[in-house]
């Protein structure tokens, strides 16, 4: 008797289980094709595409859920294209009565295998690159004036892959590689909070970032609106031929996904330049417009910091055709730094040759391709020192024996002479520097010089005239006095003093100062 009572009393639990658990399966089952229908309705209908779904099912135990695989939406049913969305499999869990409102509301969703390919703009490709306007989420119509009909809590992806396709012909698209995707608030008709890890390969380093995206825009899904911050820390500047160093980076952005607006700061303690091999401290502040179909980037205001030196700049980072990279032109303007920090990027020596405040105006233009940078970088513009110092004692003193000779007084060799208003025209090609109308003067002489410095090398080859304001036989004494008497015609100088036609030859370290003879002898010269 008491056995039979206690198989009764479970008897109860256990069928009221089975009747829970066919109530469940059954309304799983009649779910199932409900919450499909929705999905592929809204997805349609949402990002203008065709939907093909391998499968989807509403499983009931041990929780109540949602699976399915081969999600693949096509933007205006295109097949010559990537599809806009790809997912090769989710699961989502979900509440039963979340499944059954208006709208589906689905917990945490959890993404396998996520690709995204956006193709090219078809109403807005002939824009002229760089247009602040088109980065502005502002100006971005999303057509999101009706209420979405799916509602997801969160979204996870731990791999997925972003292409933006390029407007030009030819072009491969623009590929990211997302880590430890989470989007969270995510439905149709509002911007969802990211967050996100991206592997940038060139400088090669982890960018962590966190933001808005959304709402989707049906038309022309590149013009989706996002905006955020992001981390950017310990890229390895080796990976770039001629440079190296460990860059971070922070900065906020703000745009559409083909055009991001981008302020932030970059840091690079030990940044260097390898033929020079000095590591010196750069910080930037930056602002510029991205492109995002093919990565261009448009400076607007670049200011750079070595040292005490400050270096502002304007330009652009675009690819260049047929040539693997981008190509970087930049107009720098230089009024507030010293040329001992300059020359710290660009000689090996610990201690600049040269010391004195200087103003410079470049272009600046660094090809694409593989060469180091000093190799292929091209700069073309002008420089100017108030006052200049040469740190090298012998080349000091030569300098101030040239300035007491040049006021005919031979034996004031003691003072230390300024080199004043040194300037002058370079280019630079080919990792030599060359230099047309370079002057500077000392009291009671001018030089006027043209002549190139190989900077892998450090030789000097220049050639020009040192101007004195004294006769020739006023800069010696003795048989070398007369001698110079004589020669006299050959060096006199219109209005008064002496012309020398000189060389300087050698190296940086070791310069040889002489007379070129050949042309001091030669007529009219």
């Amino acid at each position: 008797m008491i056995r039979s009572r206690r198989r009764r009393a479970l008897l109860v639990p256990a069928t009221l289980l089975v009747i829970v658990g066919a109530v469940l399966l059954s309304t799983a089952m009649r779910l199932t094709p409900h919450v499909r229908d929705i999905v592929v309705t809204a997805l349609n209908d949402r990002f203008d595409s065709k939907v093909a779904l391998e499968s989807l099912q509403v499983v009931a135990f041990p929780r109540p859920e949602v699976v399915g695989s081969g999600l693949a939406v096509r933007h205006r049913g295109r097949t010559d294209v990537p599809p806009l969305v790809a997912i090769q499999s989710f699961s989502s869990s979900a509440g039963l009565l979340g499944l059954m409102g208006t709208p589906l509301h689905l917990r945490t969703v959890e993404l396998e295998g996520l690709t995204i390919y956006l193709p090219p703009d078809r109403l807005h490709g002939s824009e002229p690159p760089g247009r602040k306007d088109a980065a502005r989420p502002d100006s971005v119509t999303t057509d999101a004036d009706h209420r979405s009909p799916i509602a997801i809590d969160r979204i996870v992806s731990r791999a997925a892959q972003l292409s933006i396709a390029s407007k030009e012909a030819g072009k491969l698209p623009r590929v990211f590689d997302i880590h430890d995707l989470v989007l969270d608030g995510f439905a149709f008709d509002r911007a969802a909070a990211f967050k996100a890890s991206l592997t940038n390969p060139t400088p090669r380093g982890r960018i962590e970032t966190s933001g808005t995206f959304g709402p989707w825009h049906r038309d022309e899904p590149r013009r989706t609106p996002l905006g955020g911050h992001y981390d950017f820390k310990n890229a390895d500047l080796d990976t770039i031929d001629g440079i190296g160093g460990l860059l971070s980076s922070t900065g906020t952005y703000r745009g559409v996904l083909e055009r991001v607006e981008v302020e932030g700061e970059t840091n690079t303690p030990n940044f260097v330049v390898d033929i020079a091999g000095q590591p010196v401290p750069l910080k930037t502040r930056f602002k510029a417009v991205v492109d995002g179909t093919n990565g261009n980037t448009w400076l607007e205001q670049v200011e750079a910091r070595v040292l005490s030196s400050t270096i502002l700049a304007r330009g652009a980072v675009v690819r260049t055709e047929d040539v693997k990279g981008r190509k970087v032109e930049l107009d720098v303007n230089v009024t507030d730094a010293r040329i001992e920090d300059l020359l710290r990027l660009a000689v090996k020596s610990s201690r600049p040759p040269l010391t004195g405040a200087v103003t410079l105006k470049t272009r600046f233009v660094l090809p694409a391709g593989k060469q180091d940078v000093i190799r292929k970088l091209q700069l073309d513009g002008a420089f100017n020192l108030a006052q200049a110092r040469f740190t090298d004692f012998n080349v000091q003193k030569r300098i101030n024996t040239l300035s007491s000779r040049g006021r005919g007084d031979e034996t004031d060799t003691a003072g230390e002479s300024v080199v004043s208003n040194l300037r002058g025209r370079f280019v630079l090609r080919d990792a030599a520097l060359r230099f047309h109308e370079l002057t500077f003067a000392v009291p009671g002489a001018v030089v006027r010089l043209t002549g190139s410095y190989a900077l892998d090398s450090e030789a000097l080859d220049f050639s020009g005239d040192l101007l004195l304001d004294a006769a020739l036989a006023d800069t010696t004494s003795g048989i070398k006095a007369v001698a110079a008497r004589i020669a006299q015609p050959l060096f006199r100088r219109s209005g008064g003093g002496s012309r020398l036609p000189i060389r300087v030859s050698g190296s940086r370290s070791k310069p040889v100062f002489g007379l070129d003879v050949k042309r001091a002898l030669t007529p009219g010269d």
